[in-house]
């Protein structure tokens, strides 16, 4: 998957929400406009669900780059994390 780098796990947390606002946004959208107009599409119609079915796709997007940035924070913490005997000294030790 593509790699996108966001540092902070607040702006994450907000990439992955806006993808999840924008999906559901989306979908609704789409659904309600396929119902409403589904024996009168034309060209431009079709253009515009094709449209709506891409920003579904981004936002579903915006959640894996999300979810992937959250997911290697934690491992890079698990991996930064040391044990206290790891971090003893020569003079803590007794030698």
């Amino acid at each position: 998957m593509l790699r996108v780098p966001i540092r902070s796990r607040l702006g994450n947390a907000i990439l992955g929400v806006l993808g999840a606002l924008y999906f559901v946004s989306a979908t609704a959208t789409l659904i309600y406009y396929v119902v409403t107009t589904w024996e009168a599409m034309g060209a431009i119609d079709y253009a515009l669900q094709l449209a709506l079915l891409g920003a579904a796709i981004g936002g579903l997007f915006f959640m894996a780059v999300a979810a992937q940035n959250l997911a290697l924070m934690r491992s890079r913490a698990a991996a930064k994390s040391h044990s206290a005997p790891d971090h003893q000294t020569v003079a803590a030790s007794g030698l």
